[in-house]
C-alpha cells in the first residue's frame, strides 16, 4: 500500500504542475479578466466532458478489482460506451450553439477547450486501468512526460504573448499527445481492448449498470464547476479570475484525496468479505484522509497572505479574506471524500449520489443571498454549507447500512480542533 501509494502521489504531483502551477503562472501573466474568461471557457468545456466521463474511473477500478481476469474485457465495453457518449455531447454542443448563438471566437475557444478535456478524458481513461492492476509506476511515467511537455508547451505560447484562442490551441495538442502516450503504454503492458460479440449492446448495458456511479461523479465534479459558473453570473468575469486564482491551490491541495482513493478504493472492495482486514484498512484511509486535510486547511489559513504575496502580486489582494474559508472548504472536502469512497467500496452508490442531490439543493437556495451579501466570501461559505450536508448524508447511511467510516479517537480529535480553531479564526 505504501509503495502504491507514492506512486500514485507522484502521478498526481506531476498533474499538478499541469493543472494548478500552469494555471497559477497564467493568472499571473494574463490578469483577472482574460484568466477569467479562459477559466469560464474551461470550466463549461470541462462540465460538457462530464458525460463523457460518466464515473467510469470508480467502476473500473471496483470491477477490474473482482475481476482481474477480464480487464481486456471490461476496459473494451467501457471504450465503447465512451465513444457513444462523446457523439452524443458534440450533438447536444451543437444544437445550443444553433438555439443559442454566441461570439465565433467565443464558440472557437469552447470547442479547442472540449477537445482538450475529451483527449484527456480517455488518457485518464487508459491509466485507470494501471491503478486497478496494481502497475502505478506505469502512470507515474506517462504523468510525468505529458505533464512536463504541457506545462513547458503552454508556457511557451504564453511568453510569446498568445491570445486565448491560441492557447485553447494548445491545450488541445498537448492533450493529444498525452493521449497518444497512455494509449501506446497501456496497449504493451495491458494487451489492448476485447469488445465481445455483441459489443454495442454490452455498451448499453455498461452505462445502464454504471449510472449510479455517473450520477455520483457528475455531482462531485460540478459541484467543483459550478461555483464558476454562479461567480461569472452574479460578479462577473474579473472576479472569476480572482476567485480562481485562489481555488487552485485548493484544487492541488484536493489531489491527494483521489491519490488515497484509487490506492485504497480496489483495496477495501477486495476485502469485503474479511471484517478485520477491512476495518484495518478502513481506519488507516481516514485517518490519513483527516490529517490531511487538516494539514492543508494549517497552510491555507495561517499562509494565505503569504502566498497572495509572493504568488500573485498586487492585483490580487483581494484573495487574502478568502484564504480562512478556503482552508476550512478544503478539510471539509477531505471529511466527505473519506467517507464517500468507504460508501462506494461497500457498493452504496445510491446513496453518494442522494446526497449529491441535496447538496445541489443547498447550493442553489443559499448561493444567490450569499453572494450577495458577501460576495466572493458568500460563495466559498456556501459551498461549506453544502460539503456539509453530504457529510451529514453520508454519516447517517453509514450508520443505518452499519458500514465502518474507519472513526479511532485520533481522527475524532483532530476534526474537533480544526472545526473550533477555524470557526474561530472565521468569526473574528
Amino acid at each position: 500500500m505504501f509503495k502504491n501509494t507514492l506512486f500514485m502521489t507522484l502521478s498526481s504531483i506531476f498533474r499538478l504542475l499541469a493543472g494548478v502551477v500552469l494555471f497559477i503562472f497564467l493568472a499571473r501573466f494574463l490578469g483577472p479578466e482574460e484568466f477569467g474568461r479562459l477559466m469560464y471557457g474551461l470550466t463549461v468545456a470541462t462540465i460538457a466532458v462530464l458525460v463523457i466521463e460518466f464515473g467510469f474511473s470508480q467502476q473500473l477500478l471496483r470491477d477490474i478489482g473482482k475481476e482481474p481476469d477480464q480487464v481486456l474485457l471490461i476496459m473494451g465495453r467501457v471504450f465503447i460506451a465512451k465513444i457513444l457518449l462523446t457523439l452524443l455531447v458534440v450533438g447536444s454542443g451543437l444544437l445550443v450553439f444553433v438555439m443559442f448563438p454566441v461570439l465565433v471566437k467565443d464558440q472557437k475557444i469552447f470547442w479547442l477547450l472540449f477537445v482538450s478535456c475529451s483527449l484527456a478524458s480517455f488518457a485518464d481513461y487508459f491509466n485507470v486501468a494501471f491503478r486497478a492492476i496494481g502497475r502505478f509506476h506505469e502512470e507515474t511515467r506517462i504523468a510525468l512526460v505529458s505533464s512536463l511537455f504541457h506545462v513547458g508547451f503552454l508556457w511557451s505560447l504564453a511568453f510569446l504573448g498568445s491570445d486565448l484562442t491560441t492557447l485553447a490551441q494548445g491545450f488541445a495538442g498537448s492533450r493529444a499527445l498525452n493521449l497518444v502516450i497512455s494509449w501506446i503504454a497501456y496497449q504493451r503492458i495491458v494487451g489492448g481492448l476485447k469488445f465481445g460479440e455483441k459489443p454495442f449492446k454490452t455498451a448499453i448495458g455498461t452505462l445502464k449498470r454504471g449510472f449510479p456511479y455517473a450520477a455520483d461523479a457528475g455531482f462531485t465534479n460540478f459541484f467543483s464547476q459550478v461555483d464558476i459558473l454562479i461567480v461569472n453570473h452574479y460578479l462577473g468575469t474579473a472576479s472569476v479570475g480572482l476567485y480562481q486564482a485562489g481555488m487552485r491551490f485548493l484544487q492541488g491541495a484536493s489531489q491527494f484525496a483521489p491519490v488515497l482513493g484509487n490506492v485504497y478504493l480496489p483495496a477495501i472492495a477486495g476485502c469485503s468479505d474479511k471484517s478485520e482486514q477491512l476495518q484495518r484498512l478502513s481506519r488507516k484511509f481516514n485517518s490519513q484522509m483527516i490529517l490531511m486535510g487538516a494539514t492543508g486547511w494549517a497552510i491555507f489559513a495561517f499562509g494565505g497572505e503569504w502566498i497572495t504575496r509572493l504568488i500573485y502580486g498586487e492585483k490580487y489582494l483581494g484573495l487574502n479574506p478568502l484564504w480562512p474559508h478556503i482552508g476550512f472548504l478544503l478539510f471539509l472536502r477531505y471529511v466527505a471524500a473519506s467517507q464517500g469512497v468507504l460508501l462506494t467500496a461497500n457498493g452504496s452508490q445510491g446513496t453518494r449520489v442522494f446526497a449529491q442531490i441535496i447538496g445541489l439543493v443547498v447550493v442553489l437556495s443559499v448561493s444567490n443571498w450569499l453572494i450577495k451579501e458577501m460576495a466572493l466570501v458568500g460563495m466559498l461559505v456556501t459551498l461549506s454549507f453544502t460539503t456539509v450536508a453530504l457529510i451529514l448524508v453520508y454519516s447517517c447511511a453509514a450508520i443505518v447500512k452499519r458500514i465502518n467510516l474507519g472513526l479511532s479517537p485520533l481522527t475524532v480529535v483532530t476534526v474537533c480542533s480544526v472545526l473550533v480553531i477555524a470557526l474561530n479564526q472565521i468569526k473574528g
